[in-house]
């Protein structure tokens, strides 16, 4: 009996190298992404469709993605920057090709991408439409506290000139900017109608002195909207996904959409981006991202995948699923659908009109500089 028993451990101990091996040979699918940016039961269904385990790291900015992927030091599959990012990727040689005729999900003609999106894709480095395939996209807003009486007014009048001229502004107004030094310039060359991707010692000047007398109570990011649904700020430069994403919140949670005490104005020209799919140099599993690409351009995917993302969808089948939702009341979605449609139509509406401009590829020097006029207001 214990030699019996000595022989079945033997060859347990023999049997286990086999199976940690199948363990490892399931492929691994390395995606950096920001956070909070896909539906995870949607990667837990690719997981489970592909037989594969989709590994998911964090950056919080463009530029870590960049350093990220130059340093090498880990062989993404995957990679979700920003319009001008790619544009840098490409240009240094980071990224590779799209093999389109593997996205059988990929449909031009039939499936087409909306209007904004392709304004801005129209604007960005011939040739880069060939190393990416839109993710998401979105603007930029000056989102706004209802409680305040005549805000919404002075915005709506004068647009950017009521985010930086507190004179224009109800008296008390607290006000806040995102944290990053070219969107500050940025929205501040806007105030003076100059182009917001051009940087010159000149308009840097100018630059500083508008945003010292804007008077910002607070620099932040996701701060911002969360003190504005809170009633602890008033008016601040967002992106509209980030104002979305709390306004859904309180959808779920049962408020009314027009008794929602904040809002978002999105002047008639403002910024937007585009976040796309990249496939790295060094990939190791290039077929199986094109696969996740694919995936992520099914209709029905996309759908599920903007119903828990606040910006918008690339690809007009999907926009059209969400804005002509017709259920009825016996369906337990039915006011959240219903509300999410009335916001596309209004947040995101599909118009050939769309006057939104992306942030350009600035170099380390002219980024330093920004970096130092920001400081200097904070410091004022």
């Amino acid at each position: 009996m214990k030699r019996y028993r000595r022989i079945l451990i033997l060859l347990v101990i023999a049997f286990v190298p086999i199976l940690l091996s199948g363990c490892q040979s399931q492929r691994v699918l390395l995606i950096l992404n920001w956070g909070e940016y896909m539906n995870d039961d949607l990667i837990v269904e690719f997981e489970e469709l592909y037989d594969v385990e989709v590994k998911v790291s964090l950056a919080d900015s463009n530029e870590l993605f960049y350093s990220k992927l130059k340093s090498g030091t880990t062989a993404y599959d995957l990679i979700l920057p920003s319009d001008y990012m790619v544009e840098k990727m490409m240009q240094k040689g980071l990224i590779q090709e799209i093999q389109f005729d593997k996205l059988t999900n990929y449909d031009p003609i039939n499936n087409p991408y909306l209007q904004g999106l392709e304004k801005i894709r129209d604007g960005m480095v011939d040739g880069s439409e060939n190393y990416h395939v839109p993710y998401f996209w979105g603007t930029f807003g000056l989102m706004y506290n209802k409680r305040v009486e005549g805000l919404e007014e002075a915005l709506e009048t004068h647009q950017w000139q009521a985010y930086f001229d507190k004179s224009l502004q109800p008296l008390g107004t607290r006000s806040g900017m995102y944290d990053v030094p070219q969107y500050a310039y940025g929205t501040s060359m806007l105030f003076l109608d100059e182009d917001p991707n051009v940087v010159t010692d000149e308009k840097l000047a100018l630059s500083q002195d508008i945003l010292i007398d804007a008077g910002f109570e607070i620099w932040a990011d996701d701060q911002l909207k969360k003190d504005i649904q809170n009633d602890n700020l008033d008016l601040a430069f967002v992106w509209t996904g980030d104002f979305l994403d709390v306004f859904y919140t309180d959808l779920a949670d049962g408020k009314a959409y027009d008794e929602i005490p904040y809002n978002i104005f999105i002047p008639d020209t403002t910024f937007a981006f585009m976040d796309a799919f990249v496939i790295p140099k060094n990939a190791r599993h290039v077929d199986l991202a094109h696969e996740f690409i694919n995936f992520f351009l099914d209709p029905r995917v996309a759908y599920d995948n903007a119903s828990v993302i606040g910006y918008a969808t690339p690809l007009q089948n999907t926009y059209d699923m969400i804005v002509n939702y017709d259920g009825t009341e016996a369906d337990e979605d039915f006011q959240w659908k219903t509300d999410w449609a009335r916001a596309y139509q209004e947040y995101y509406e599909d118009t050939p009109d769309f006057t939104g401009i992306p942030f350009a590829n600035l170099d380390q020097l002219t980024i330093s500089k920004l970096n130092l006029m920001v400081n200097n207001v904070k410091t004022d």
